[in-house]
């Protein structure tokens, strides 16, 4: 083989060695001169500026941000300071009181009669209260193992107590209730009603009967499931205008000291 032949096979496979080349990379070159274009536009760009990307000498950037940031940042108001009270009396604020988790179990205050209410009603049971009314507050319920109000108050008495009406009056209803069972619901004049809960199934009165004073209506009952982890128990409410209100206003009761 000539030299020229020679040479001519050797431009032959540098050729195909190029075209390979940019094939496989040609991608990555064309890359490589965009950032490259972009690069110089950047520089020429800073450099037009008169800015300088570094930190002034023993300061670094970092630096020279957080100076920046702060200085843009806006200042807060101060807080107002309350005046003091004169002649060092309280402020409103010393007077609000703290909110609490822990929820208010003190009973309310006993309620005053409304007028033209008799107040010398006797129980409806002889027994001590084991639960008080609190209507404004919350009582524990062992039962249901939550604080709730309680719309009346718990009597104890052991199942089979006569349950007697407080006065005379004309039964208005008598049903199962989901939660206190067994209920016997009493009209009396003045807009009072009373409510006897928790008693024995299938009271001797029925819806309309006119009851006496003292008229037995019912039987200590276990139909309360709301209140079947306390004693056994009468539950009573009294309500004035369809509205519960506190027993204890309108009636003497034993307590747990009696």
């Amino acid at each position: 083989m000539d030299k020229k032949t020679e040479l001519h096979r050797k431009r032959m496979r540098r050729r195909l060695r190029a075209s390979i080349f940019l094939r496989k990379n040609g991608i990555y070159i064309a890359i490589a001169l965009c950032l490259a274009v972009i690069g110089g536009i950047s520089a020429v760009m800073l450099g037009g500026s008169g800015e300088s990307p570094e930190a002034p000498a023993g300061q670094s950037l970092d630096e020279r941000l957080g100076e920046a940031s702060n200085t843009a940042a806006p200042t807060k108001a101060p807080s107002p300071t309350p005046s003091p009270a004169p002649h060092g009396g309280r402020t409103a604020a010393d007077d609000t009181p703290a909110p609490s988790l822990i929820p208010d179990i003190t009973p309310a205050p006993s309620a005053s009669p409304a007028p033209g209410i008799t107040v010398n009603w006797t129980p409806p049971v002889d027994g001590r209260l084991i639960r008080v009314y609190a209507m404004d507050c919350l009582i524990y319920s062992k039962t249901l193992g939550q604080w709730m109000t309680h719309s009346g108050v718990d009597i104890a008495a052991p199942k089979g107590t006569e349950v007697r009406s407080v006065d005379a009056g004309r039964v208005v209803k008598v049903y199962d209730d989901d939660m206190l069972g067994t209920t016997v619901v009493i009209e009396h004049p003045n807009g009072v009603t009373t409510v006897y809960a928790g008693l024995k199934k299938d009271p001797p009165v029925k819806t309309g009967d006119t009851v006496a004073a003292r008229g037995v209506i019912g039987y200590i009952g276990d139909t309360a499931i709301s209140e079947c982890a306390e004693e056994s128990h009468l539950h009573f409410e009294i309500r004035v205008a369809g509205k519960p209100v506190d027993p204890r206003g309108y009636i003497v009761f034993k307590s747990d000291g009696d």
